[in-house]
């Protein structure tokens, strides 16, 4: 029996500290979300994609194109519209279209935080409206001829898609996941520890190894994100990184919150640590002296 309650007891202290990392991890993940990191890593993502670019690109020179001819330059008739038509879906290739789309980008969290949360959604693509007027209008202000002549155009927004339907439906249900492990997971793992507490019956070192297994578990993360980055975190929650939680995770974090992330895990790791050295020399003070 006292075998059977160690090999119990050492299973919740596993779960319970691996609830309390995912809880650090979680926090992180929503919080991306909620301040509009995520979708900033999104849309730096799609733009990462040439397939991506170059549709915007022949969307946003259609769009000023038929707008400069709403506005009396009909350029098919000068015989240029080959020419703008490359200059613009061209201009959207560069470094100075990435960060343009990517400055508009951060009023657009609030819409990816409602859709990702969206109960009745129906499936479907998430798309980002860009509206490239100030953009398109510099690029055509530098063109020879067209340049000079041609009036400052509005063009309606461009969606963007960022990703596909079935990724975000994953990322959807990932995210949901987050969510509750953000709000439960460091009371359900707490809760789980004090039960191996009740199990256990070597009471002396129960704390020194819940604590010792919550540092281990969290500061195992932290290394497996400093090797290997957020990937190497997906890889081990359930469903690996394909899976719907990693498949949120690795969309959602960004080089930018992968140090909130470190801090986070370190902080568990050494409260974790803290806790297994307090807690041994008080069962090694403690311990009865053999006579």
């Amino acid at each position: 029996m006292s075998a059977l309650r160690t090999v119990l007891s050492a299973l919740l202290i596993i779960v319970g500290g691996s609830l309390i990392a995912l809880w650090a991890v979680s926090g992180v993940v929503v919080k991306a979300v909620e301040d509009g990191t995520a979708v900033q890593a999104i849309a730096a993502r799609a733009l990462d994609n040439d397939v991506i670019v170059d549709a915007v690109g022949d969307a946003i020179a259609d769009g000023a194109l038929d707008a400069l001819a709403d506005a009396g330059l009909d350029l098919s008739l000068l015989g240029l519209d080959d020419v703008v038509r490359d200059a613009i879906a061209g201009a959207a290739r560069t470094r100075d279209f990435r960060e343009a789309v990517l400055a508009q980008v951060d009023d657009a969290h609030g819409q990816l935080s409602a859709e990702l949360t969206e109960e009745d959604r129906a499936p479907g693509p998430l798309v980002i409206d860009v509206d490239a007027s100030a953009y398109v209008n510099g690029q055509i202000d530098r063109i020879p001829v067209v340049g000079e002549r041609a009036p400052e155009v509005s063009l309606a927004p461009v969606p963007v898609e960022v990703m596909d339907a079935d990724t975000f439906d994953d990322v959807r249900t990932g995210y949901r996941l987050m969510e509750l492990a953000q709000r439960w997971a460091l009371w359900a793992g707490l809760a789980l520890i004090v039960l191996g507490l009740f199990v256990t019956h070597r009471l002396r070192w129960f704390m020194a190894k819940a604590g010792l297994a919550v540092g281990a578990i969290a500061g195992g993360l932290w290394l497996a994100l400093r090797w290997w980055g957020v990937d190497g975190i997906a890889a081990v929650l359930p469903g690996g990184a394909d899976g719907t939680a990693g498949s949120a995770l690795v969309r959602i974090v960004s080089e930018d919150t992968v140090a909130m992330l470190e801090d986070r895990l370190s902080v568990i790791a050494l409260i974790g640590f803290a806790v297994a050295a307090v807690f041994l020399v008080v069962a090694l003070v403690t311990r009865p002296r053999v006579r």
